[in-house]
């Protein structure tokens, strides 16, 4: 008679027993009771003790309101730049990297362009709504080079800031991203 708990197909697992197979997935076979969860090895939590995440995993609208705060996204950190339009090459508190590769903050650029495309068409079609009888060139003229000016210098820091956001949820959506974690001071006693 065959082991009810054997497999007897032929294959790979001829001869294979279910604590060979659980020990495989990463569950272990204590006095004949099983225990250990098989899926413990794709859970991205750390495995080692004592350690717990450094900072509370934020949601992804408040991941960029940071970044429209000109904060940092993983640990809101205001202090992220150097000087008004140049940010720090990391995060000071989390040590988080802004700029993932040279030339990152094209996205940044397009962003700050979108946004200042935006307030001009809003002033564009306010002043025309206004005098529509007799559009007058010369004033919306005026304020199309205010507005092309100054919405860019103003809204580039938080551009930046934005990008290095959705850089940073994109980075966090991967299967392999680990959060910083914090070591327990007493389990290095341990040791």
């Amino acid at each position: 008679m065959v082991h009810p708990l054997r497999d007897t197909g032929d294959g790979p697992n001829v001869g294979v027993g279910p604590a060979e197979r659980l020990a495989c997935m990463g569950g272990t076979r204590t006095e004949g009771a099983v225990t250990g969860d098989p899926y413990a090895m794709l859970d991205p939590a750390s495995s080692e003790p004592g350690e717990q995440p450094m900072f509370a995993e934020a949601s992804g609208l408040r991941v960029l309101l940071r970044g429209l705060g000109r904060r940092c996204p993983r640990c809101g950190e205001p202090r992220i730049f150097e000087r008004r339009f140049t940010l720090k090459p990391r995060c000071p508190t989390c040590d988080l990297r802004f700029e993932k590769e040279e030339g990152g903050f094209l996205g940044a650029m397009a962003l700050n362009y979108g946004v200042a495309i935006l307030f001009w068409l809003i002033v564009m079609a306010v002043g025309i709504a206004l005098t529509v009888p007799v559009v007058p060139v010369a004033p919306l003229l005026v304020a199309s080079i205010g507005v092309l000016t100054v919405v860019p210098v103003w809204f580039y820091p938080r551009s930046k800031a934005i990008w290095a956001a959705i850089e940073f949820l994109v980075e966090r959506a991967q299967p392999n991203y680990r959060p910083p974690m914090r070591r327990d001071p007493r389990a290095k006693e341990l040791e």
